[in-house]
């Protein structure tokens, strides 16, 4: 069996200052979006829970449980996106208007 042939790709991207901020921000609007549907789908698991006719403390306990996990790895996920909010609003900040960091740099 002898290894694939890959071609030699070099893709060349050229992207503005501007454009490189949209997908930074579109990038973590996606990201809550993603966590926004975990959240309503664990709201429904807790609703097909209280749906059924008898429910025993076990099955209630248990599928707390399950949430809480899931919403504590939310809550942590939401602070690294925040993260990532306030480092392209700075790197935005910094870079102003001009464009060339180094000029920004030295203002104070």
């Amino acid at each position: 069996m002898s290894l694939p042939n890959v071609p030699d790709i070099t893709p060349r991207i050229t992207l503005k200052r501007e454009e490189v901020f949209h997908l930074l921000l579109t990038s973590v609007a996606m990201e809550e979006i993603s966590l926004s549907h975990i959240m309503n789908a664990e709201g429904e698991k807790i609703q097909r829970l209280l749906q059924k006719e008898e429910v025993c403390l076990e099955d209630m306990l248990r599928i707390n449980k399950s949430v809480e996990r899931m919403l504590r790895s939310i809550i942590s996920k939401q602070i690294l996106l925040q993260f990532k909010l306030d480092n392209i609003l700075e790197m935005e900040r910094k870079l102003g208007d001009s464009g060339d960091p180094a000029e920004d740099c030295h203002e104070e």
